[in-house]
């Protein structure tokens, strides 16, 4: 028996996922596909799956579709699903329990696997990634910019951070599709910043070490070998060329900054770096050796 839910999709050129997406929400009753000028075999596939196939703009994101494609939807609970997702057999059940037991709650936070480089990448700030994908129609409204969160009226509740109520969430297959994908949004998110702006290369290279330290160290990628590590300099990355590329915006203005500042956020970097590797070693050592590296986070030596 179908659940009285509609699952609501936003396609663009994803003929590789878009089936294994469409039958994992086979427990649907209503499919809507909302398609942003594809030009592969999409189309073909979501009229297979859904009897509810539309089309909007294609605007280099999918945010602007989404409150489009949920307009489309007829039931009370939507469910919203990318093209490079699955629901596992696991949180379709849970689903339909929480449909079931007439909740209060409006909106519902799902754990998300994400599967980046051929891994489960569970650290680096990537899990349980809670996404607010179930909810009723009136409660959520999404915001038009890229990678936003929607407003949500009402009641929340987050499921556990369980691998098996997870969305799984085939992302960044290759380095080449994480490089592709950082030079869109970021060139989306840069469009429409203030043009009036001061730019200075201490704060370039504090925006580097800031994401940096933070995904490789406080999240501890470092400890997921070469995926965590990569991402972690990636992510860094995206925010290093996020800033460049307003300031290219902004008519590529020289420099507000001293010589001297930006030599004081290089050992900035190296200072932080030699806090994060001190902390760690404390966690990991006893003793002499503990009261050693409790010193150097301090800055004794």
């Amino acid at each position: 028996m179908k659940l009285p839910i509609s699952l609501v999709i936003n396609t663009k050129n994803c003929e590789k996922t878009l089936e294994r997406s469409l039958k994992s929400a086979n427990f649907a009753d209503e499919i809507v596909v909302v398609d942003m000028k594809s030009t592969d075999r999409t189309v073909a596939i979501a009229k297979r799956y859904a009897k509810k196939v539309y089309f909007y703009p294609d605007v280099g994101y999918v945010e602007p579709a989404r409150n489009f494609a949920i307009a489309k939807a007829k039931n009370q609970w939507i469910f919203v699903l990318d093209a490079d997702e699955e629901i596992p057999p696991d949180l379709a059940e849970k689903i339909s329990h929480l449909i079931a037991q007439k909740s209060e709650c409006n909106c519902f936070f799902i754990p998300r696997k994400n599967i980046i480089f051929g891994k489960w990448i569970q650290k680096t700030g990537w899990w349980p990634d809670f996404q607010p994908r179930l909810f009723k129609k009136a409660a959520v409204t999404w915001k038009e910019a890229v990678h936003s969160l929607p407003e949500i009226t009402g009641n929340t509740e987050y499921l556990p951070a369980d691998q098996k109520l997870a969305i799984i969430h085939h992302n960044y297959a290759s380095i080449s599709d994480y490089l592709l994908r950082l030079d869109r949004y970021t060139s989306i998110a840069a469009t429409g910043k203030p043009s009036v702006q001061q730019f200075s290369s201490a704060a370039l290279i504090n925006r580097f070490n800031q994401e940096l330290a933070k995904r490789l160290f406080l999240e501890k990628g470092f400890e997921e070998g070469i995926h965590g590590v990569a991402l972690s300099f990636l992510q860094a990355m995206y925010q290093f060329v996020a800033y460049l590329k307003v300031w290219e915006l902004s008519g590529r203005k020289d420099d507000v900054g001293t010589l001297t500042e930006t030599l004081c956020q290089i050992e900035e970097m190296k200072q932080t770096l030699a806090y994060w590797i001190a902390d760690y070693k404390i966690q990991h050592t006893t003793g002499l050796s503990a009261w050693w590296w409790r010193v150097r986070r301090r800055g004794k030596f």
